[in-house]
């Protein structure tokens, strides 16, 4: 409770923006009170008092190895990310298919494309007309206002978007239904038809793509998510061997993030990849 007083401190300072008087009246108040049965278990350690310590410890090493595993496989999708140029050779391998239907491919990174889709081109051979590569983005406010959640971009490709939907730590964010997939098409033509020129071409074109998004949502919305797996190169420390096998064990008991977007089943498509992690970076 001691540590949650110290981190709710810190939260209405930086996130809320609580005036100071208020910040330091409720610090002072419940520091004072746990601080008092903090130093009350230290008395009792040989009697039993260890146990809400260890209890901390445990948890506290639980949401390490979490953070750490994550911070990794981050490290490893922003070294490896995938430009629009080596996305552009990958669809012009002959044996690559665009095929019907809208696909929303969900990453972890904003700037770039995840390299588990270089993963799901090779052995797929095939990627869906209307491509829209997707990032969920908390930021830190309770509520994103409606016209400000979902951001989308045309990329270089042709039928290749990207979409940020952005969200508070107080929303709820369910994917379930038609609902966000008009929003999402809706914000896209929006943008298609602002970002067309005044020349004729360029008026074409944008109908023309704006005609294919109609086309891809009525042949079939489908959700893919990358999933990656961590092998232990024979020159990683042992620190890095640990924490990652322990970080494999608790993605393995966690749920999928589509299921708890609320992502129909029939829609749902997870492509998953090995990636070798060494000593300075993953590889």
């Amino acid at each position: 409770m001691l540590i949650t007083t110290i981190l709710l401190t810190l939260v209405m300072i930086i996130i809320w923006r609580t005036p100071q008087v208020l910040v330091a009246m409720y610090f002072i108040v419940f520091f004072t009170m746990e601080g008092v049965y903090v130093s009350a278990v230290l008395t009792k350690i040989p009697e039993g008092g260890w146990i809400p310590f260890a209890i901390s410890f445990i948890l506290a090493f639980i949401m390490f190895g979490w953070h750490y595993g994550r911070q990794r496989k981050i490290q490893y999708e922003l070294t490896h990310k995938i430009d629009m140029g080596r996305l552009g050779a990958l669809l012009s391998d002959p044996s690559v298919q665009r095929v019907p239907g809208l696909c929303f491919f969900y990453s972890n990174i904003q700037n770039g494309l995840t390299p588990i889709l270089g993963h799901y081109i090779k052995n797929m051979r095939s990627l869906h007309k209307v491509t829209i590569f997707t990032t969920l983005r908390y930021l830190l406010v309770p509520k994103v206002a409606a016209q400000e959640r979902i951001v989308v971009e045309k990329l270089g490709l042709k039928g290749v978007y990207a979409c940020v939907i952005q969200y508070g730590y107080a929303d709820s964010l369910n994917l379930e239904g038609d609902d966000f997939v008009s929003q999402v098409m809706d914000s896209l033509r929006v943008h298609i038809e602002n970002s067309s020129g005044r020349f004729p071409s360029d008026v074409t074109q944008g109908q023309e793509d704006i005609f294919e998004l109609g086309e891809a949502k009525v042949a079939g919305v489908i959700h893919v998510r990358g999933k990656a797996r961590f092998y232990v190169g024979k020159n990683t420390g042992l620190f890095d061997r640990l924490m990652l096998a322990f970080y494999e064990v608790l993605h393995n008991n966690c749920r999928s993030a589509l299921p708890a977007l609320g992502v129909p089943l029939p829609q749902r498509l997870e492509s998953g990849c090995f990636t070798r992690l060494e000593q300075v970076q993953v590889r």
